[in-house]
C-alpha cells in the first residue's frame, strides 16, 4: 500500500509558519463568510460617520415630496426622540454659539447636494431638561424646522450591525490565533519539560526509564542525545561499581593468603611468596587504574596509515614467535588516537594468541569507512556470552584471577573504538575461532 507523504512539518520553523499559515487562512474565511452573511443585512449610509444625516435628508426629501396639507401630519409620524420635524412654525430654540456638531451637519447635508447653505439654516440651542445638546435646522423656502439631539449613540442597532462582521472577525482572529499560540507552546514544550523533569530525576535514580522521543525534529534529536547521555552515565557508573566489586573479590585471595603465611610462618612466610603475593596485588590495581585512564584519555587525534600501523604491530608479534598475517592495502589513511588505537588492536590480537595459535588480520574500506578483522583459531566464545564478554572485569574463565588478570583486555579496546565513532562486534568463526570486525570513519576525529 502506497503511504502519503506527511504534510505535518517535523521541524519547529516548520510547524510555527504552518499554525501562522492556518489561522491566516481561518481568519480570512471567517471574515469573508460574515461579510457575506451580514452585507445584505447593512442599511446605506452617508459619507460620513453620523446615521443621523441620512435620516434628516430623508425626512426633508419625503415632505417636500408631499402636498403641503399632508405635511404636518408626516412631520408627526416621523419624528422620534432624537430628531423632531416641525412643519410650518418655527420651533422652540434658546440661541447659543454654535457648535461644532451643528456646523458639521450642516455641511454633511449641503455635502451631500439636496440642499445649498442659503438654503438651510443652522445653530445651536440651549439643551432641554434631559441636558442634550440641540441643533436648530430650518429650511426657510419649505418653512420646515428640525430639532435634533446630538445624543452620542446615535441609531446603536444600526451601527452595531454595521460593525459586527468586523468585530466577530476581530474576536474570531484574536481566539484562533490564541489557541493556537498556547497549543503550540504547549506542544512544543511539552518535551522540553519531560527531559527537565528527567533530568532532575536523575540525581535520585541512575537508571531511569528513556524518555520517549516525539515532537519537533529537534526536540527529538535533543531527547535521543539525552537518552544516549544518560545511558552512559548509568553505563559508567555501573561500571565503577563492577571495578570495586571485582577488585575486592580478586584481592581477597593473596590477602587471604598473606595472613595465612603470616599465621603459619616458616616456608609459607618467605619473602619470596610474599613478594608473589604482593606483586599479584600491584598488578591487578595496575590493571583497573589503567582501565580508568583509557576513560579519561585525550590524547590529540592526527592523520595516520592504518594499514602500516596492522603490519607493523604483525611484525612486532612475529619477530617474537607469534604467526600472524596481514591482508589488504598497502595504504589507508585515517584521523585517530594513534597510541590508543594500538593498544585497541594490540590487546584484540593478544586475546586471539591467548586462546589460539594463528592470528589473521584483514584490512578493506566500504564507503567512508575503514573495516578490520582479527580472527583466530581458537576455541572462540559461547554465543550467550559475546555480549558479555566486552564487559569490563568479565572472565569468562573465574580461574584465571589468580594470575592477576581482571578481564579488561576487550573492554579496554571497545572503549577506544567507541571513543572513535567506531563499533567493534565479536563472532565465532566455523568449525572454530573467533573474529573481532572493528569499523572505524575515515574522516572524523574520534568522540571527545
Amino acid at each position: 500500500m502506497k503511504k502519503f507523504p506527511r504534510l505535518y512539518p517535523r521541524t519547529i520553523y516548520g510547524q510555527m509558519v504552518m499554525l501562522v499559515s492556518v489561522c491566516m487562512f481561518l481568519t480570512l474565511s471567517i471574515t469573508s463568510f460574515l461579510l457575506y452573511a451580514f452585507r445584505p443585512l447593512v442599511p446605506p449610509l452617508p459619507a460620513g460617520p453620523w446615521t443621523n444625516i441620512l435620516a434628516i435628508e430623508t425626512g426633508i426629501e419625503a415632505l417636500q415630496a408631499a402636498p403641503p396639507q399632508i405635511r404636518e401630519a408626516i412631520a408627526q409620524k416621523i419624528s422620534g426622540n432624537e430628531i423632531t420635524f416641525i412643519v410650518g412654525q418655527p420651533a422652540p430654540c434658546v440661541a447659543v454659539p454654535t457648535d461644532h456638531i451643528t456646523d458639521f451637519l450642516q455641511r454633511m447635508l449641503v455635502y451631500r447636494g439636496n440642499v445649498t447653505r442659503h438654503a438651510l439654516r443652522a445653530k445651536s440651542c440651549a439643551p432641554h431638561d434631559a441636558g442634550m445638546p440641540i441643533s436648530y435646522l430650518y429650511l426657510p423656502r419649505d418653512n420646515i424646522s428640525i430639532l435634533v439631539s446630538n445624543t452620542p449613540n446615535h441609531h446603536l442597532g444600526h451601527m452595531l450591525r454595521w460593525t459586527m462582521p468586523l468585530t466577530v472577525s476581530l474576536v474570531s482572529l484574536l481566539t484562533i490565533t490564541l489557541s493556537l499560540t498556547f497549543w503550540s507552546i504547549w506542544h512544543i514544550s511539552r518535551p522540553l519539560r519531560n527531559i527537565a523533569t528527567q533530568a532532575d530525576a536523575f540525581g535520585y535514580d541512575i537508571a531511569p526509564d528513556p524518555l520517549p522521543e516525539h515532537g519537533p525534529t529537534e526536540v527529538r534529536r535533543l531527547t535521543h542525545a539525552f537518552n544516549r547521555m544518560q545511558a552512559r552515565i548509568a553505563a559508567s557508573a555501573e561500571e565503577r561499581t563492577r571495578m570495586l566489586i571485582a577488585i575486592g573479590h580478586d584481592l581477597r585471595t593473596p590477602l587471604t593468603r598473606l595472613f595465612m603465611r603470616l599465621e603459619l610462618g616458616g616456608e609459607e612466610a618467605s619473602p619470596a611468596a610474599m613478594k608473589h603475593d604482593l606483586t599479584l596485588m600491584k598488578k591487578m590495581l595496575n590493571g583497573a587504574l589503567h582501565f580508568l585512564r583509557e576513560q579519561t584519555d585525550a590524547e590529540k587525534a592526527e592523520a595516520i596509515d592504518l594499514a602500516s600501523l596492522l603490519e607493523s604491530l604483525c611484525h612486532e608479534f612475529n619477530v617474537v614467535g607469534h604467526t600472524i598475517h596481514y591482508t589488504g592495502p598497502t595504504q589507508l589513511i585515517c584521523i585517530c588516537q594513534t597510541t590508543a588505537l594500538e593498544r585497541a588492536i594490540s590487546n584484540l590480537i593478544e586475546n586471539g594468541l591467548k586462546y589460539g595459535t594463528e592470528v589473521r588480520i584483514t584490512l578493506r574500506t566500504e564507503g567512508r569507512r575503514a573495516l578490520i578483522d582479527i580472527s583466530d583459531n581458537g576455541p572462540g566464545i559461547p554465543a550467550n556470552l559475546l555480549a558479555s564478554a566486552r564487559l569490563p572485569f568479565y572472565r569468562l574463565d573465574p580461574a584465571r584471577a589468580s594470575d592477576g588478570g581482571l578481564g579488561l583486555g576487550l573492554s579496554i579496546a571497545d572503549a577506544i573504538i567507541t571513543r572513535h565513532n567506531g563499533q567493534l562486534l565479536l563472532s565465532n568463526i566455523e568449525p572454530h575461532g573467533l573474529r573481532a570486525h572493528i569499523s572505524l570513519p575515515l574522516g572524523t576525529l574520534p568522540a571527545a
